[in-house]
This record gives structure tokens, C-alpha cells and sequence, in this order.
């Protein structure tokens, strides 16, 4: 009897303690709501992720758990998701199908109660924003170990946005198919940079195997889903979705592989004091160039944490240089070192500043319970 009165004495505790959390999250919505009404009476933007980034650093700084920092974001997250539903409907687009890792880092940014709009190519995903028929779109920016995202960048250069949040998604790749070995699958449907990534893998255990490029991991799954000797890279969301069995997991070449992923909208954050801020530039042809360009951030102090050259394609035989600053674009020693700078380069561009999250920390994605289901579905 001792043990039951404890657990029935923890329950009712616990029932307690979701009576007052009801309580609280329902006043919280209701101020959600108020915040709203405020906004829009006001015409002030609806969507400030900063905000929310802010909200979450606090938190973070004077939680003594037990409950761990991705417990605490995947929470908040739907609290935020479902405070905006109070508001608005979030509209997000991003690289479709369904279960790419951009949709992946679309509810890592977004929660499940946004809507989320497929496109097919990176162009849609942003000319959906720059017609008004989203409020944020998310497209990869740069992995961990293949660098740039080339299409982005340019897509960057060309479209009037802006970036207003960014987030570290781990890369995890499998095999996976409706087939019970690896040894009966003979097409492999891959994206290129999927294929990239688990090139060495492939080569060891399918290399006699024809691969079939596909525009996302998603289509991959899907393909496969549908030959009779096919195969897919993806993830583990993908091949759950399509109702593939995984073959072989983790089967990247490389451990701590990381993609980074922008939202971007058309506005630009508040300050937050623990800001990043992304420019890009392009210099004249002459000797020193760079160097002088760059100068302008040493001289004011001003941390640089990333730095690419891309060739400009509309413009042959030209680079731009797109480049990470540590802080935001309205603090002093920044705003200082982007005036140097304006006037050492030939086009600058402020693309926006935006909570700096940590790329050594990525958002590793809850497997348990995607394995168990994949299992289940493959059985």
C-alpha cells in the first residue's frame, strides 16, 4: 500500500501542478492575443522571431532543469506557434516536398500549427514571400562540410529580402527502401548532395547500383517508394512518410555533418544584444581590394565569423563576397565598420541581423519514435 499511496500522491501532484499550467498557458494566450490587437491597431509587424529568440535566451539562463535546453525549445516552440495562431496564421514556404530537411527546419523554427506551402524550386520559395503569399520563407544556406549553398547565395543577391533567423539542423542520412537487404537494391535515388555526403559509403556497398538524381531527399523516398528495386538517401521523416524500411543508418561519410537554414522575410530585427549580422559585397579589380575591404571591420573591432566568394551570374567574371559579423547592424562599432566599408566596396547589401544560434550545437532531430513507426510500417 505504501507504494500506491506514493504514486497516487505524485499523480494527483502532478494533476495539480497541469491544472495550474492550464491556468497560466491560457493567460498567456489571452496577452498573446492582446499583443496582436496592439500590432495591427498600430501597424506593426506580426512576426518578429527575434522576440521569441529573446524569450527563449532568458529562459535558458535561469532554467536549473531537470528539463534540457531541447526539451525547453521544442516546448516553447508550440507555445509560440500556437500564441501566433491567436494573431495570425504563420505562412511559411520552403523547398519541397514535404519532409525535406528545409520542411524539417521549417518546424524547427515554426512549430506544427504554421501553415507550410511546398515549392519546388529555391525560386518559388522565395518569389512566395516577395508576392505576399507567405510571411517567411526557409532555404539552406551553407553545410558544415560542401560550404555555400550556391543557389541561395545568388538567390540573396537577387531578391529584395531579408534574414531574420537561422538555425543549425544535423544532417542524418540512411538507406531506405521497401526491400529487405541492401544486397536487392539496384537503383539508388538521391540529391546530389546527399549522394555527395554518403559518397564513400555508396561506393563500398552500392557500387554497382545506377543512381538517379532527384531534386530533394523527399522525392528520393518517393521514388523509391515506387520501383520495385529502388532505393532512396533521406531522412528518417522521409522514409517513415513513404512507408520505406531502413536499411542502413547514419551512412554519411562524415560525423557532425550540419546544413544551415535562413528564414527570411521582408523586414529587418530589433537589436537583441546577441546578434550575427549577414552582408555581402562585391570590391573593385585591382590589387589590395579585399584587404582593404575587410580592414573596415578590424579597425572597429568588429568580429568576422564567416566569409565566401561566389561569382556573380549576372555579371561574368565578377565575385561577390558574402560575409558574417558578430552583432547587429545598429550597434555602434558596426554601424561604424558597414560606413567604412560602404565607402571601400562597389555594392554593398545589409541582408539583415538576427539571433546568432551556435553551429557546434545543431537541432538533432527526435529519432525513437520515427525508428519505432519506420519499423512498424516496414513489418
Amino acid at each position: 500500500m505504501g507504494m500506491e499511496d506514493d504514486l497516487k500522491g505524485l499523480r494527483e501532484a502532478i494533476d495539480q501542478v497541469d491544472l495550474d499550467l492550464l491556468k497560466l498557458f491560457n493567460r498567456r494566450m489571452e496577452l498573446a492575443r492582446e499583443v496582436g490587437r496592439v500590432k495591427a491597431s498600430n501597424g506593426l509587424e506580426l512576426f518578429v522571431p527575434g522576440r521569441e529568440e529573446v524569450i527563449i535566451k532568458r529562459l535558458l539562463e535561469i532554467n536549473s532543469g531537470p528539463m534540457n535546453e531541447a526539451s525547453l525549445r521544442a516546448i516553447y516552440r508550440e507555445i509560440f506557434a500556437a500564441s501566433r495562431l491567436l494573431q495570425y496564421v504563420l505562412q511559411v514556404s520552403y523547398l519541397g516536398p514535404e519532409w525535406t530537411y528545409s520542411h524539417l527546419a521549417a518546424l524547427s523554427l515554426f512549430g506544427h500549427s504554421a501553415h507550410y506551402i511546398p515549392c519546388s524550386t529555391l525560386e518559388d520559395v522565395f518569389d512566395a514571400l516577395l508576392k505576399g503569399k507567405v510571411h517567411v520563407a526557409v532555404a539552406p544556406v551553407e553545410n558544415s562540410l560542401q560550404g555555400g549553398v550556391g543557389h541561395t547565395m545568388d538567390l540573396l543577391y537577387e531578391k529584395d529580402v531579408r534574414v531574420v533567423s537561422e538555425c543549425y539542423i544535423e544532417i542524418a542520412n540512411c538507406l531506405a527502401s521497401h526491400l529487405e537487404s541492401t544486397r536487392a537494391v539496384k537503383h539508388l535515388y538521391a540529391h546530389p548532395q546527399a549522394m555527395e555526403q554518403c559518397r564513400r559509403w555508396v561506393y563500398e556497398n552500392l557500387h554497382d547500383v545506377a543512381w538517379y538524381e532527384c531534386t530533394s531527399t523527399a522525392q528520393a523516398a518517393q521514388l523509391a517508394q515506387k520501383d520495385a528495386a529502388g532505393g532512396a538517401i533521406c531522412n528518417l521523416y522521409a522514409a517513415h512518410h513513404y512507408g520505406l524500411r531502413i536499411l542502413a543508418e547514419r551512412i554519411e561519410d562524415h560525423a557532425g555533418n550540419t546544413t544551415r537554414f535562413f528564414a527570411l522575410a521582408n523586414h529587418l530585427n530589433p537589436s537583441t544584444g546577441n546578434d550575427k549580422t549577414s552582408t555581402l559585397f562585391a570590391v573593385s579589380d585591382e590589387p589590395g581590394a579585399l584587404h582593404t575591404a575587410l580592414e573596415a571591420f578590424a579597425r572597429s573591432g568588429v568580429n568576422m565569423t564567416r566569409i565566401e566568394s561566389r561569382p556573380n551570374r549576372l555579371f561574368p567574371w565578377q565575385y561577390l563576397f558574402y560575409a558574417d559579423v558578430e552583432g547587429h547592424h545598429d550597434d555602434h562599432e558596426v554601424r561604424a565598420a558597414l560606413q567604412a566599408l560602404k565607402g571601400r566596396v562597389t555594392f554593398l547589401k545589409i541582408l539583415g541581423s538576427y539571433v546568432k544560434n551556435d553551429p557546434t550545437r545543431p537541432i538533432r532531430l527526435e529519432k525513437e519514435k520515427i525508428r519505432q513507426a519506420v519499423s512498424a510500417a516496414g513489418a
